[in-house]
């Protein structure tokens, strides 16, 4: 085979992984309207009428949401410090987040945490499930 056939069947190999990929990114994807929390679901709204509302400034501007410490505390775990947090997307990104930084956090209306000061990583989309470790 010559270089001029390799080149398009090479170039439809990588287009069918990529169309493969996309559809299993979108296949895999979780859509719920409600945040687990320990088990327990709660709407957005519930968690908005449960815990404070804080402002905080990020490098993309102010973000308004529920504060992430509050919230915990309200639900009613014990030793909050003694727990680490792991945030979980709705396309399977996750974060764990350390009680410092629960401190400094929120999260908004749109299901996305935000922290101040902090690596855009660690801002998780789309918040399905809340889990404490």
């Amino acid at each position: 085979m010559g270089k001029d056939k390799l080149i398009p069947i090479f170039a439809m190999i990588v287009l069918i992984i990529g169309i493969s990929s996309a559809i299993y990114v979108h296949a895999t994807m979780v859509n719920k309207d409600t945040i687990t929390i320990q088990g327990e679901e709660y709407t957005i709204d519930q968690v908005f009428s449960i815990a404070q509302i804080r402002t905080i400034k990020t490098d993309e501007g102010e973000k308004t949401g529920v504060a992430l410490d509050d919230l915990i505390k309200k639900i009613g775990f014990g030793c909050t410090s003694c727990h680490n947090y792991v945030f979980k997307g709705g396309d399977g990104y996750q974060q764990t987040i350390s009680w410092d930084l629960m401190q400094k956090g929120v999260l908004t209306e749109n299901r996305k945490i935000y922290f101040p000061d902090t690596a855009h990583a660690l801002w998780v989309h789309d918040i399905v499930e809340i889990e404490v470790k």
